[in-house]
């Protein structure tokens, strides 16, 4: 496995194979909270786990192991484990390795920040060679119980984007996409939301992301449902003045067919309709109140 700096690997046995193989048995042991990184391998590995706890993830699957529960990985799966016990992991691993190859070949996550192919879980693990201690977890999303469509008229200057999607899920998770954004996080509403209810006062806490430069930031919005207005209020951390952003919004029908995996420029052609009707109710307010001529 390729395991950070503060774990250790032990090569207990090594016998060569006839066709330039080789078979190895390791014991890997990973302090609590840390995590191997994405890697997969090019010959079978099975392993056992001694004592901790490990979670094991694929881009379709997250599995937590118990002592001595068979771990089997096949060749060429990305994957990464934590360790998530109480106390620091060890494993007992017989890797089959094919000539020319290492034990474990580092790679990038195969979710890349999005939901998993059901569309149920997101999996937040750092790629291999990541800080040592960093800890990890996987996060279930909901499923899609309301989306809006979202068109500023007041933006945040360092993030002058101004048409975005938001997803409210079921379980009070969220995704935004914009042409410069694309992050989760948890909201609270202040009334029960469905695709017919729409939401009237929000509260949301980003994930740490990229978006944020690895932090977090809050929104406050409030919408009027009548008009489809809405006023926001961006709280970032460190930053005592809130920043104050405006926009009309439109719901999104049948929430539930959004596509989690779509990025913006797919979202901005399925969507095209709503968000010209935006960006039409914008001019026509803006001619009559004299911004804007015919």
């Amino acid at each position: 496995m390729n395991e950070p700096e503060s774990s250790s690997t032990e090569i207990l046995a090594s016998l060569p194979g006839a066709d330039g193989s080789r078979f190895e048995v390791r014991r890997v042991t990973l302090p609590v909270g840390t995590s191997t990184g994405w890697h997969y391998h090019d010959g079978w590995q099975t392993g056992f786990l001694l004592r901790g706890g490990i979670n094991h993830s694929t881009e379709h699957r997250n599995t937590t192991f118990e002592v001595a529960t068979p771990l089997i990985e096949q060749p060429g799966i990305p994957h990464v484990a934590r360790s998530t016990g109480a106390d620091e992991a060890e494993l007992l691993y017989l890797s089959h390795i094919p000539a020319g190859s290492e034990a474990a070949v580092a790679c990038e996550s195969p979710l890349d920040g999005r939901a998993d192919a059901a569309g149920n879980d997101l999996a937040l693990a750092p790629a291999a060679g990541s800080t040592p201690g960093t800890v990890t977890v996987a996060v279930p999303l909901g499923r899609p119980l309301f989306v809006h469509a979202l068109r500023y008229t007041a933006m945040y200057g360092p993030k002058p984007f101004p048409e975005a999607l938001l997803v409210y899920l079921d379980n009070g998770s969220y995704k935004i996409l914009s042409p410069g954004e694309e992050h989760y996080g948890s909201y609270v509403s202040a009334t029960a939301l469905s695709a017919e209810a729409q939401p009237r006062h929000v509260s949301f806490l980003s994930w740490p992301s990229e978006d944020w430069d690895r932090n977090v930031a809050s929104h406050t919005l409030t919408f009027n449902v009548d008009t489809g207005a809405y006023i926001q209020t961006l709280v970032l951390p460190g930053d005592p003045v809130p920043h104050a952003q405006a926009g009309y919004a439109l719901p999104i029908e049948h929430p539930e067919q959004i596509d989690m995996s779509a990025d913006w420029d797919r979202v901005r052609v399925t969507y095209a309709d709503v968000f010209e009707r935006l960006i039409a109710a914008e001019k026509t307010r803006a001619v009559a109140s004299g911004r804007l001529d015919e």
